[in-house]
């Protein structure tokens, strides 16, 4: 896609399999040496602390993406490979930064809504499940609309099939 590509952002609703995709592109870049890191954003954003202007959030989890990525050069990480919902045009600019990265790759995973569905039923129970099944169907909508991504993955293959395509299509 871009040899100057040093990061890519899996993106998609809730349910999608942005980490478990993240994971597998990981694992494959692994077998072919090359030096990267994987990183889910809600881990380096969890904690009981948000703010009715950040409710996920976003800032602290960017702090915190700059301090760990620093790490992460310093010990010659060249690659990054972040799941994360994208929600803005401008977390391209946010995520790039942080990565001092020049260029940052979005890539939306898609799947039917039943399906978001059923791997949401898996996973979740109660408030939880009703909270997720309706973010999934919202975010859904609204990443089909605004096209945010340089690239659209359909995520209902196997995880070790999408990193294939997608670390063929990065050119990593």
């Amino acid at each position: 896609m871009n040899d100057a590509c040093e990061a890519v952002v899996l993106t998609g609703p809730v349910g999608v399999g942005k980490t478990t995709t993240a994971w597998a592109v990981g694992d494959a870049l692994a077998a072919a040496g090359v030096s990267h890191a994987v990183i889910d954003m809600d881990a380096l954003r969890w904690c009981r602390v948000s703010h009715p202007a950040d409710r996920f959030n976003t800032a602290l989890g960017l702090r915190n993406l700059a301090a760990v990525a620093a790490n992460y050069r310093a010990a010659g990480v060249r690659r990054f490979v972040l799941a994360d919902v994208v929600e803005t045009a401008a977390m391209r600019q946010a995520y790039a930064a942080a990565l001092a990265a020049p260029h940052v790759v979005i890539v939306r995973l898609e799947a039917p809504l039943s399906l978001l569905e059923q791997r949401l039923r898996g996973r979740e129970r109660g408030a939880s499940l009703e909270w997720h099944l309706r973010r999934a169907a919202e975010l859904a909508g609204q990443m089909a609309r605004d096209q945010i991504q340089d690239l659209v993955l359909a995520a209902d293959a196997p995880p070790d099939v999408l990193a294939g395509a997608l670390v063929a299509a990065l050119g990593w």
